[in-house]
């Protein structure tokens, strides 16, 4: 049996920020990042809603090779109230303007880089009602950091078999 997957976008969320610290020195283990999310918006056909400000922040990891690790939880607040706990983890990787990945050698940490994107893998927690279909549903998300202003914008996609 070969299954195939599906996916269907569910909602897309804007994050945005206006400060990033970074820890220096780097450890052996790569070079960490705060962000702390300051506000965004929520849309799409299966939830809508706002990010909660100063309610979280993502901790990224820079690695040798050129990608970031990002591992970031903040709160939702639905259009109809529900708080919503999300968990995101996942990868950062840089490309140039020609749209090719940055080498290592010349990507220097946390800069910004012309073009970033995102793979990553949320989990959500919510109260049960409405909104609680995020807490058992397999969801994947695709985003680019763009750096005027500072903010990230990923879209969310279900999966299913």
């Amino acid at each position: 049996m070969n299954p195939t997957l599906e996916y269907e976008f569910v909602f897309q969320v804007r994050l945005d920020f206006e400060e990033r610290t970074r820890f220096q020195p780097t450890t052996p283990m790569g070079g960490r990042v705060y962000v702390p999310v300051v506000g965004g918006t929520i849309t799409g056909p299966r939830l809508q809603g706002r990010v909660m400000p100063q309610s979280g922040a993502d901790w990224a990891r820079g690695h040798s090779d050129g990608a970031s690790e990002i591992n970031a939880h903040y709160m939702f607040e639905a259009s109809d109230g529900t708080p919503i706990y999300i968990h995101n983890r996942g990868y950062l990787y840089g490309r140039g303007g020609d749209g090719k990945p940055i080498p290592p050698e010349q990507k220097k940490g946390f800069e910004i880089v012309p073009s970033t994107y995102f793979v990553c893998t949320p989990v959500f927690d919510t109260p049960v009602g409405p909104h609680d279909w995020l807490t058992r549903t397999v969801i994947v998300g695709l985003g680019q950091r763009i750096s005027e202003p500072d903010h990230s914008i990923f879209n969310y996609f279900e999966i299913r078999s």
